[in-house]
């Protein structure tokens, strides 16, 4: 009688204890769940949260700007200067530039502003130059690839090419120009410029912003007046020396001092924004002025310098105070699109552009010393134009999507990564050695 109570007890014992530990793998499994839950919605939380901080740094002023100013570059490298000049252009037309080149301080300041990367290592990191050579140097490579093969192809079967003097002297090459100017190509230097010192620019402008935006005007009047001297020495012929300075990110600094100002408070009516109306009038007349051929010293060289930045910087506050901030609708994603794509949208019209004046018509058509096929006959500009436009822009938005495809294959194949990895290193080779050759280029 003991030993069989003895026996039930134990197997009561037994089944307890197995149903204790049935209870606690339930507890743990749904804590394991709750913990999955929680690790899924925080991710999703994060994933929220950077997309809102990725939609908290666009404007769609700015995409709608960038948009609209690669559409005035084509039209100022499908029409003759000439005739445009009649149209009063520099005051609609030739803001492009000036334009973009303030939108470059602006969003350098708001980056870096949002990321809160305040320290010379944090702005210098390796993801930076990661970041910055990846949307730079890559797509340039491939450019620099194709007019490479495709000078070898007209070299070896003699196949006649027009000159595009003065663009087409070896010495560029030590700027980076490739093998085929296409016009544009001298932006090329002063982003890869921008790369080293942005960075520096956002720093001092941290420390001391007044000093710095003022900076940015001295060292950009100097840099002009140094190309100056070289001029005058050379007896007023050209020197090739020049172009180190204008193809430069100094010479344009004013406006990307004024961008990067605007990147804390872009408001037209700010207290801070006072001085831009100030300048304003002063470039503005100056413009009026040399327009009518009226200065009796008039800017050395052409119209990126400071008083088209200032007159460009009060209509960048305007259009900043018109134009919506985040409208929805395919309209509004499409502006987006562009503005995504601007840099391959560049890089396209350099190249389509190149094969254009360099294989079927002359790039400056409609000075005396070349034929002249549109300005003796204007109605042709009515199909160029918007040709030249879908055709740059088409190959553009085209070469953006099929390189963010890349990357995002790069997230699920190794293959990718591994292309990537070498397209990368190459990126950081060609960079290093365009910085040496930059300074080479003042010996030669």
């Amino acid at each position: 009688m003991n030993a069989s109570f003895k026996k039930i007890t134990k197997i009561e014992n037994k089944v307890e204890n197995q149903a204790e530990n049935h209870r606690e793998n339930i507890q743990i499994n749904q804590s394991a769940i709750q913990s999955t839950n929680e690790s899924i919605s925080s991710d999703l939380h994060l994933e929220e949260q950077n997309d809102n901080q990725e939609k908290s740094m666009h404007f769609f002023q700015i995409d709608m700007l960038k948009a609209i100013m690669l559409a005035l570059v084509i039209m100022d490298h499908s029409f003759t200067h000439q005739f445009l000049h009649q149209y009063y252009s520099s005051f609609w037309e030739r803001i492009s530039i000036p334009i973009l080149m303030i939108i470059m301080g602006f969003n350098m300041g708001y980056s870096f502003h949002q990321r809160s990367v305040n320290s010379l290592k944090e702005l210098y990191s390796f993801k930076y130059f990661e970041a910055k050579l990846r949307r730079y140097m890559i797509p340039y490579l491939f450019l620099y690839l194709i007019h490479g093969i495709i000078r070898l192809v007209t070299n070896l079967a003699h196949i006649p090419v027009n000159g595009v003097f003065f663009y087409d002297q070896p010495a560029f090459r030590y700027l980076g120009f490739t093998f085929f100017y296409g016009p544009g190509l001298w932006f090329i230097p002063v982003l890869f410029g921008s790369i080293l010192i942005f960075p520096l620019l956002y720093y001092c402008y941290t420390k001391l912003p007044i000093l710095t935006l003022i900076c940015t005007f001295i060292i950009e009047m100097l840099t002009h007046g140094i190309s100056a001297m070289i001029i005058i020495q050379n007896n007023g012929y050209f020197d090739v020396h020049i172009i180190f300075f204008l193809y430069s990110i100094s010479s344009m600094l004013s406006a990307v001092g004024m961008g990067l100002w605007f990147s804390t408070n872009y408001r037209w009516n700010a207290l801070r924004n006072l001085y831009t109306w100030i300048l304003f009038p002063i470039g503005l007349t100056y413009m009026i002025f040399n327009y009518l051929e009226m200065l009796p010293i008039p800017f050395p060289f052409g119209d990126y310098h400071l008083f088209y930045f200032m007159y460009s910087a009060g209509l960048f506050l305007i259009a900043m105070r018109l134009i919506p901030k985040n409208p929805k609708g395919k309209v509004a994603d499409f502006f987006r699109l562009i503005s995504k794509s601007t840099y391959h949208i560049l890089l396209a019209q350099i190249f389509y552009f190149s094969i254009i004046y360099q294989f079927f018509l002359q790039m400056y058509d409609g000075i005396s010393s070349t034929p002249d096929v549109f300005d003796g006959n204007p109605i042709n500009y009515l199909w160029y134009y918007p040709l030249n436009v879908l055709i740059t822009f088409t190959l553009g938005i085209g070469w953006y999507l099929a390189e963010k495809r890349f990357h995002q294959k790069r997230k699920e194949n190794t293959i990718y990564v591994k292309i990537y990895k070498i397209l990368l290193i190459l990126a950081f080779f060609a960079y290093g050695t365009w910085l040496i050759c930059r300074i080479l280029f003042l010996f030669i």
